[in-house]
């Protein structure tokens, strides 16, 4: 009997150490592994690059134009990035991680004026749109100028209500060695707008040579008007920052001269020159009707295509005012070119989706469609046409406008993914 006793004391105290024993070994073991973590979330899906691209082209003849300075803007003048133009007048921009939906693309050229075009920014269809940037380059006179005699070298200005060129006089003793003095008269359009006021506009400007020279006394520059002007008003004379696009007042004064036509101003050194007054324009846009269509496609890669449009101009009214000038300043302030222009539309080909509606181990598929095939990506543009009309005026004029605009425009209803048939002679069938 002791020995059952003994027996089943020894049975019971080991199934206690054994209970026992496993509750700390999975105590210890919980310590040591912790809790169970939450499965990740599956990483973000690729952000697929959006590229802003487009071309400097000299506005004479379109040919296009190398190592031009691009600067890619807010509408707030906030310079997100500058970059040259390669050797085909081609700029890129990375817009991938931006938010606007619209960039400003400035752009200008030692020997050319600036351009200034609006990019439409459309991130849910992964493209940008931009017309052309077209700079005019300048028509330069030269001048020998020495000590004894001075010099004087001129320019015509097809801005203007009179036939005077743009002039600038060196008087004796101005300089003190001999040197060859340069002019080149600048069309309104090819200038940034000032911002003095909402209103302001270029009214005259020059470039002048060699930049930086400094006289011994005043020389005196002599700016056509594109309208008349009452005799004896002053302008400031404000000089252009190049580098920043930006004017600042010279501290020099620009007088209308006798007849109206022309203001003169005393310099004492070059760079470029221009005087400014409000030009007022009322332009109200019509509704805006879309015709023709077309598309960028890509199977894979990046690409960009080309599309043309055409914007025209006409005016009537009352007061003489040069119409050239006239147009320089509409197109400036509308960021158009009365011409026929080139808007570029980019894309890049975006990630095919990695579900069984488009593709089975890494295979393309169509579950909507039999057959073998492949999906393609078409970025859908449309012509767009607005009628603009109003007015113009300024000092002593007035005229009615009457523009045509037109660009292309993404069509978001049509861009996406689309089919291609491979048994079925290339039958396309989308969007998805």
């Amino acid at each position: 009997m002791q020995k059952y006793k003994t027996a089943f004391i020894y049975t019971v105290s080991l199934f206690f150490f054994l209970f026992v024993g496993s509750i700390i070994f999975s105590s210890c073991e919980s310590s040591r592994v912790g809790p169970e973590l939450p499965t990740p979330n599956p990483p973000p899906a690729t952000v697929q690059p959006l590229i802003l691209s487009g071309y400097v082209r000299d506005a004479a003849d379109r040919t296009t134009i190398a190592s031009a300075i691009v600067k890619i803007k807010k509408n707030d003048g906030t310079v997100l990035s500058t970059v040259l133009s390669d050797n085909s007048g081609k700029y890129t921009y990375d817009a991938t991680t931006g938010t606007d939906i619209t960039l400003l693309v400035v752009a200008n050229k030692d020997g050319y004026g600036f351009d200034t075009k609006v990019a439409d920014i459309n991130k849910a269809a992964n493209s940008a749109v931009v017309s052309d940037i077209l700079l005019a380059k300048f028509q330069v006179a030269s001048a020998p100028v020495t000590v004894a005699t001075g010099g004087q070298a001129s320019t015509p200005n097809t801005q203007s209500v009179s036939s005077q060129p743009l002039t600038v006089s060196v008087p004796p003793s101005a300089v003190s060695a001999p040197v060859t003095i340069t002019a080149a008269a600048i069309p309104a359009g090819q200038l940034p707008i000032p911002t003095t006021t909402a209103a302001s506009a270029v009214q005259s400007a020059g470039q002048f040579g060699p930049s930086g020279i400094q006289f011994q006394q005043a020389v005196t520059i002599s700016f056509p008007l594109p309208s008349a002007q009452p005799v004896g008003k002053t302008f400031p004379l404000l000089q252009l920052n190049e580098q920043t696009g930006t004017y600042t007042n010279s501290g020099f004064t620009a007088t209308v001269n006798a007849g109206g036509t022309t203001a003169s101003a005393p310099v004492t050194h070059f760079t470029i020159y221009a005087i400014s007054e409000d030009a007022t324009l009322n332009l109200t846009d019509g509704t805006p009707t879309t015709g023709l269509s077309d598309y960028l496609e890509l199977a894979s890669g990046s690409g960009t295509k080309t599309f043309s449009a055409t914007n025209s101009y006409s005016s009537s009214g009352s007061g003489t005012v040069s119409e050239s000038w006239l147009k320089d300043i509409i197109a400036s302030k509308l960021s158009i070119d009365f011409s026929t222009t080139t808007t570029v539309i980019g894309g890049n080909m975006p990630q095919l989706p990695n579900t069984s509606d488009y593709q089975i181990n890494g295979v393309q598929t169509n579950p909507k469609v039999a057959g073998k095939g492949n999906w393609v990506y078409r970025w859908f543009v449309l012509k767009q046409t607005i009628n603009t009309t109003g007015t113009a005026s300024g000092t002593g004029w007035t005229r009615n406008i009457a523009i045509v605009k037109e660009k292309w425009i993404n069509d978001t209803s049509k861009t996406g993914w689309y089919w291609v048939s491979h048994d079925q002679g290339g039958a396309v069938s989308g969007p998805y």
